[in-house]
């Protein structure tokens, strides 16, 4: 399964910053952290379903309630 991150990194760089203080290290960090919540929420559409092919609706409520527990 490949995943083009590309894309969604772009669309999420032209949101608003956020008017909160992080550290150098906090923000260094920020690209692998987005890139690892969006390896992982990829991966757990195929968890709830393996043949999916095009998440719809239900299957972004339930993974986003999913991601909504843990984080």
């Amino acid at each position: 399964m490949t995943l083009a991150l590309s894309p969604i990194l772009e669309k999420l760089a032209e949101l608003p910053a956020l008017d909160l203080a992080y550290s150098d290290e906090v923000e260094q960090q920020l690209p692998d952290l987005v890139g690892a919540l969006t390896i992982s929420l990829a991966r757990t559409f195929k968890v709830l379903d393996p043949e999916l092919k095009n998440p719809q609706t239900s299957h972004w409520e339930r993974a986003t309630a999913i991601f909504d527990m843990l984080l």
